[in-house]
């Protein structure tokens, strides 16, 4: 047995709905059922703009970009004590480092 998901708790036909389509504009969801499985939701202009506005809030508002440039020196002195312990290291030291 196929089970389907509802988000709402009215649902009309597409063929209802077709009949007169601003009736299920409403304040709470319908689900348009099409051969028995749910095809869309209507939804009133208020609710939508709503859902909208709470999505955008549940987003990163901006982007950024990292200000740590190191200069080649920097990088170089960062990164000579990890080749020389590389070089050096035993193998439990490395625990489970793959080359």
């Amino acid at each position: 047995m196929t089970t389907h998901r509802i988000l709402a708790e009215e649902f009309v036909s597409v063929s209802e709905m077709r009949k007169h389509p601003a009736d299920y504009f409403t304040d709470h969801p319908i689900a348009v059922m099409n051969k028995n499985q749910t095809a869309g939701y209507m939804v009133g202009k208020e609710l939508f703009e709503s859902m909208v506005d709470l999505i955008k809030q549940l987003q990163p508002q901006e982007t950024f970009t990292a200000k740590f440039q190191p200069s080649i020196t920097q990088l170089k002195a960062a990164t000579k004590g990890s080749s020389e312990f590389l070089a050096t290291a035993k193998e439990e030291e490395l625990g489970d480092f793959i080359e």
